[in-house]
């Protein structure tokens, strides 16, 4: 009787964990209805120049193709706007190959002012004939639902992180110039 108890309770508890474990939560923001990832960040004791500066340094490191990534560079208002894309890689089977399912491209703003940056990842979209908001991936009663824009939900959040990440880490230790002393 124990025993069976024990085992009742047992699938009970990962049966509720993988539940919770499926349940994502992606920040949409409530005036557009877009996935956005912002944050305000602070660098204390740092120019408004200085952080415009470090956050180009990083578009122009990061991106294989900086000059087509960068669309708006406006120094005096301390704002620089991205449109990017990543590949979108399917689940991986068995084997563990990952199928690519085509590109997912967003929009990258950075705003400087002193002591501080704003940044917002937003307007991503799945590139097909015409526009795909990546939240419709998170409307499961669509009719054209499947499994696998929960995977596609997933993969373009750590994609998402990764690069703010990347971002955040840059910003907070530039690389040191080298001085030519000649």
């Amino acid at each position: 009787m124990k025993i069976k108890l024990l085992v009742t309770s047992l699938i009970v508890v990962f049966s509720v964990g993988r539940i919770n474990s499926q349940t994502v939560s992606y920040p949409v923001d409530n005036d557009s209805k877009l996935i956005c990832y912002t944050k305000v960040k602070e660098l204390a004791g740092v120019s408004k120049n200085d952080i415009f500066d470090r956050a180009l340094g990083w578009i122009n490191s990061y991106y294989n193709n900086p000059a087509d990534v960068l669309r708006e560079n406006d120094k005096a208002n301390g704002k620089l706007l991205c449109k990017a894309r990543f590949k979108l890689m399917g689940e991986p089977d068995k084997s563990g190959f990952q199928k690519d399912q085509g590109n997912v491209q967003y929009s990258l703003i950075i705003e400087a002012k002193e002591g501080k940056y704003r940044y917002k990842l937003t307007e991503i979209n799945w590139k097909q004939p015409s526009y795909f908001p990546v939240e419709r991936w998170m409307d499961t009663k669509n009719q054209y639902y499947t499994k696998d824009w929960d995977w596609n939900l997933k993969y373009t959040d750590e994609q998402s992180h990764k690069i703010i990440a990347e971002l955040e880490k840059y910003m907070s230790n530039p690389p040191k110039v080298k001085k030519d002393d000649w």
